[in-house]
């Protein structure tokens, strides 16, 4: 996908930095689920925000890193029925799928942004160890589902770029 064009040199960056910033926050993670550990046992009392926090954390790191991992080819990928496929239908299989998974992310996102839109106007709150605003822990999901469209999107214009040009040969 290497293009000269500012826009999507600014966008890969944004991806490739919520990468960074999911495995800095899965870093965190291991420190501060350790220090609770060492607290729990030197003084028999451990961190009370830690397993929370961690909750939050990890949740945040998903989303992060979801759309670098499917610019990349990391998600699981089950090829049994399309390894079988003539090499045209297999690869036009895969590009049906990049747009069905662009379109369940853009689903996703919708109605995600009016939940968290909801919350906003309602100024509801979660309550657990730490007190927030619920739109504050939602707002994740939907900036998650975007980028997941358009890395679905682009992983659709990839794959029918490959099968147009296996029926051109």
């Amino acid at each position: 996908m290497a293009s000269n064009h500012t826009v999507f040199r600014a966008y890969s960056a944004l991806v490739s930095g919520l990468a960074i910033a999911s495995g800095a926050i899965f870093g965190l993670m291991a420190f501060f689920i350790g220090a609770d550990v060492f607290m729990r046992n030197v003084t028999g009392a451990g961190l009370s925000w830690v397993i929370e926090l961690m909750e939050y954390a990890m949740y945040v790191a998903t989303v992060f890193a979801a759309p670098w991992v499917l610019r990349e080819g990391g998600h699981v990928s089950v090829d049994i029925l399309t390894s079988m496929l003539p090499v045209r239908w297999g690869r036009a299989t895969g590009a049906l799928a990049a747009l069905f998974g662009s379109v369940i992310c853009f689903i996703v996102f919708y109605y995600s942004a009016l939940a968290t839109l909801r919350a906003f106007e309602r100024g509801s709150m979660v309550y657990k160890s730490f007190t927030v605003p619920e739109w504050l822990v939602s707002i994740f999901v939907p900036l998650g589902m975007f980028f997941m469209v358009i890395e679905f999107l682009l992983l659709f214009k990839t794959r029918l770029a490959r099968t147009t040009s296996a029926v051109s040969r």
